[in-house]
Order: structure tokens, then sequence, then C-alpha cells
């Protein structure tokens, strides 16, 4: 349960561009556990950076539109 939890906030952090020993030091763990685990999540979605990594974590929080929804207005336009 703590391995997820950890998991988590580990992702989290990276999103927000956070070093290894930033995040190690943040949740109480050794650097080279959370070396491990991003190096782990970058087997996991087939990246090969860390830069790649944290974009491709952030696309999957960013929410999509429904097909066919067509492109959004800006507040304030007619229509």
């Amino acid at each position: 349960m703590q391995d997820t939890v950890d998991h988590q906030y580990i992702v989290a952090l990276l999103v927000r561009g956070w070093s290894d020993e930033r995040i190690s030091r943040t949740l109480a763990l050794s650097k080279r556990t959370v070396q491990r685990r991003v190096r782990q999540l970058m087997q996991e979605y087939g990246c090969t950076s860390r830069f790649a990594l944290g974009f491709a974590l952030g696309l999957q929080a960013v929410p999509r539109r429904a097909a066919g929804g067509g492109p959004r207005q800006r507040v304030g336009s007619a229509s």
C-alpha cells in the first residue's frame, strides 16, 4: 500500500519538474529508491528521458474532450 502512495507522489512531483534529490528529501525516501522508481516509470511508458516521462504523465492528467466536440470557444466570444 505504501509503495502505491509513494508512486502517486513521485508521479505528481515529477510532473512538476522536481529532481530525484528533492523528491527523496520530501518523501523521506533514499535518492536511489526514487531513481529506481523513475527508471521503472520510464520503462513502463516507453520513455528514454525524464522530460519525455514528465510530458507523458502530464498528458494523462489533461482531460480529453469527447470526439467530435469541436473547437473550444473563448470566454466572452459570440456564438
